[in-house]
């Protein structure tokens, strides 16, 4: 363990940083918006709890111990005039369950029992504003302190007591998907006094007003490590954007264990002559079996789900997916095959031939064809484009077929996604440009990362970790230094892609045993530190040689000294 000497740092002081901040949870980084629930700020009396996975805030660099002042809550739509609630109470404090498996007995998801006073009560006004502002703000009469390090949840508790005046309630902005926007909800509609109530995905984003305890110690997680590999391989739409149109987009497996990816101008499309599936908005079919075992990156099937809104799901049926954001995708317990994820609108009643399945007319080919199918919240232009699932042995082939795209949907700020992932705990390798050349993906490899198990407080060990160590690691260095040369990019020593992150002051060389090498340092007990900077990271010599250097490099930690 090494150690901090007070003569080396006591000019390196930095005064503690207590001045008031925001931060949104879930994390915007995961879910910009585009939920909606009435049964939070609604036109009646309710209790919901909110649960915030600690990571929202880690993600966002705050580790350190804050203390919460307040919360404000955005409208998905226009408030026309204000309304006022005349009695509500807020209650925060540590979940006791994990924000994914909260009891819907509120009693049980509290660290704190009831009854305990709550962090405010008192009038709540919902102000006039714009779809997407912050309408609510609420100053807390008693502040929270938190330590998102400490692995606890974040428990948001609203009690509205009495019906607002004028009885109107307001659409809140929500993240929707548990696994994915890392937020949650237990809620009793129509009720203060219940016991128990019902569960939703529909947890309201928050903007938390807060602000660093004095004397804090604090981890700040500097740039990336490199390298990182994707399987998943897609390309994101936003804004009511399409430029696939009149394109056939052919996926073939590649020796790296992901999809290789070629554009094409034209598309030929066999026309679907028989009875469609009749599905509906937002609908997944029954399972469709394919005329021969259909092998892709990661897995094969016998069959495959129809989402009508322009996705196969390939390994489970799931559920029906809409677009909206990429971590739902990445997260998605199903495999996807996504032509064009988005809000499709097919009618079963009136437009049954949408979306159709052929696996005879043309020979070793399954065809999945969405006919000119319209956009929610649009008539026109339709879309209409295909799934070609071909045989090829133990290398079969995809193509995606665009007759005509149409990408304007009035949900999810018309966001499509085109492209392939195996979802669960799929690494995220950014949005590609398909039209713009061939691109590929490979088996999914993390980045050599390094995490500070602990924050660096006096008289403790300052214990950090490097994950991700590749089997060809072969020589590890652990780097101190008392600055951050900030190099994102260190391609003129044969290291593309790579940067460093603290300077080379001492260094501490280590034979890896694994995918995981633990490292720390002694902080001394003395309070003068309190403020000081430290700055580490990690280099990895590995074989064979990923770049011309054969190094690469984590991530960098930057840490403050603090007594708590």
């Amino acid at each position: 363990m090494l150690k901090l000497s007070v003569s080396t740092c006591g000019a390196l002081l930095l005064a503690a940083n207590v001045a008031a901040q925001t931060v949104v949870v879930p994390d915007p980084g995961v879910i910009a918006g585009g939920g909606s629930s009435a049964n939070i700020w609604r036109a009646g009396i309710n209790r919901v709890q909110c649960f915030y996975d600690s990571s929202n805030f880690l993600n966002q660099a705050i580790g350190q111990p804050i203390t919460i002042s307040g919360f404000e809550w955005r409208a998905i739509a226009a408030v026309a005039a204000p309304i006022t609630y005349p009695s509500v109470e807020i209650y925060v404090q540590n979940a006791a369950v994990n924000y994914s498996t909260p009891s819907t007995t509120f009693a049980s998801n509290r660290t704190v029992a009831f009854p305990t006073t709550p962090n405010y009560a008192g009038p709540v006004t919902v102000n006039a504003g714009a779809a997407g502002v912050y309408v609510i703000n609420i100053p807390l009469t008693t502040t929270f302190n938190y330590f998102p390090d400490a692995g606890q949840d974040l428990l948001v508790e609203i009690v509205i007591l009495a019906n607002p005046a004028p009885l109107t309630g307001t659409s809140a902005d929500c993240g929707f998907n548990n696994p994915a926007h890392l937020c949650n909800s237990i809620r009793s509609v129509g009720s203060t006094t219940v016991l128990t109530g019902t569960a939703s995905a529909f947890c309201p984003i928050i903007r938390t007003t807060y602000s660093n305890i004095p004397g804090g110690a604090s981890n700040t997680t500097l740039g990336v490590g490199c390298y990182q590999t994707a399987r998943s391989l897609y390309e994101l739409f936003p804004g009511s954007t399409a430029d696939l149109g009149g394109n056939t987009i052919t996926l073939t497996q590649n020796v790296n264990g992901g999809y290789t990816a070629v554009t094409t101008p034209g598309a030929t499309l066999v026309m679907p002559t028989g009875v469609g599936l009749a599905l509906t908005d937002d609908l997944m079919s029954a399972a469709q079996a394919l005329p021969f075992t259909f092998d892709y990156p990661g897995g094969s099937t016998s069959s495959v789900f129809v989402d009508s809104n322009g996705s196969l799901h390939l390994n489970v049926v799931g559920a029906s997916n809409i677009g909206g954001s990429v971590a739902t995708l990445l997260a998605s317990t199903a495999h996807h095959l996504c032509a064009s994820m988005q809000d499709l609108l097919p009618d079963g009643a009136t437009n049954i031939n949408n979306v159709y399945v052929d696996t005879t007319t043309v020979p070793g080919q399954a065809l999945f064809t969405w006919l000119n199918v319209p956009c929610f919240g649009a008539v026109a232009p339709t879309s209409t484009f295909q799934i070609a699932l071909i045989d090829s042995g133990t290398n079969d082939i995809v193509e995606f077929r665009y007759q005509s795209l149409t990408n304007n949907s009035t949900s999810n700020g018309g966001v499509a996604i085109t492209g392939f992932s195996l979802g669960g705990t799929a690494l995220n390798g950014g949005s590609v440009d398909f039209t713009a050349g061939v691109v590929s993906s490979s088996v999914d490899q993390p980045p050599l990362r390094l995490a500070g198990l602990t924050r660096p407080v006096t008289n403790t060990n300052w214990n950090l970790q490097v994950s991700n160590i590749p089997a060809g690691g072969v020589l590890g260095i652990d780097i101190f230094g008392i600055s951050d040369p900030a190099i994102p990019d260190l391609f003129f020593l044969g290291m593309p892609g790579c940067g460093l992150r603290a300077s080379l002051d001492l260094l501490n060389a280590y034979l890896p045993a694994g995918a995981t090498h633990a490292y720390g340092f002694a902080v001394p007990n003395d309070p003068v530190l309190t403020g000081f900077q430290l700055f580490t990271t990690s280099a990895m010599w590995v074989l064979p040689a990923p770049n011309a250097f054969g190094v690469i490099t984590a991530n960098g930690v930057g840490g403050t000294v603090g007594t708590l």
